[in-house]
């Protein structure tokens, strides 16, 4: 009897010691980040199809939990995830393009989080993402009648990636819930989100290309927010 009494004093111990550490975080933030779709058919065209710089963004709110140092995070993040491309075609007349293929999209990353010490963090898990529209659009000696395109067909609507990342919850006054989030993030995708190609031709056509390649998404960037933190006393 005795060594039941003194078990279940242990549990409940450990159990309040427990709910102690536990802490909340609710989170708006904002990223802007360098965006990529990578194919290798495209990559292996030379001069005629070149990747180019791309900038998106993204916004929304999370929510984290954590339990001491350990904690597990969800979002819903909107926005878009772009590609820029440039080539030249041709070799007596030479013919400049650039192009761009924009996504309108959201994101739901799951994450497991550590923290730090003092205000730092480390975060990694996986994403689902969806597109909801896709444009293309080409400028300089080439020219398209339909321009800009809606190539929405061409893509995958839904895709898996991974994410990883770290960052800062900067809280001036300790006894303030209230912080500023800074912080930087990567995506590759796991999924092939199919598509077009940097002149807008649909890169499952068998005619153009024999052998099929996958698509994958590539971002990383940076990230700004304000967090609101609820926590035991003793965690304030």
């Amino acid at each position: 009897m005795k060594k039941a009494i003194l078990t279940i004093t242990i549990l409940i111990a450990s159990l309040n010691a427990s709910l102690a550490q536990i802490s909340f975080e609710i989170q708006g933030k904002g990223s802007y980040n360098s965006t990529w779709i990578v194919n290798k058919n495209i990559s292996d065209q030379g001069d005629e199809q070149d990747y180019d710089l791309a900038w998106a963004y993204n916004y929304g709110a999370g929510f984290n939990l954590y339990l001491g140092r350990i904690g597990v995070g969800i979002e819903g993040l909107f926005g878009s995830h772009k590609a820029a491309y440039a080539g030249t075609i041709g070799s007596t007349i030479q013919l400049n393009y650039s192009s761009l293929v924009d996504l309108k999209t959201s994101h739901i990353p799951l994450l497991l989080k550590i923290k730090g010490k003092k205000a730092g963090y480390f975060e990694a898990g996986v994403q689902m993402n969806s597109i909801s529209k896709a444009t293309y659009t080409i400028s300089g000696d080439i020219v398209y009648p339909n321009n800009p395109s809606d190539v929405m067909s061409r893509y995958s609507k839904t895709y898996l990636s991974a994410v990883m990342g770290a960052g800062a919850n900067i809280r001036p006054f300790k006894k303030f819930p209230l912080g500023i989030l800074i912080g930087a993030r990567l995506q590759y995708g796991f999924d092939d989100v199919k598509g077009v190609d940097a002149l807008g031709n649909d890169l499952n056509n068998s005619l153009i290309y024999s052998e099929k390649q996958a698509s994958n998404v590539i971002s990383g960037g940076m990230f700004v927010g304000l967090t609101y933190t609820l926590a035991r006393n003793n965690e304030r």
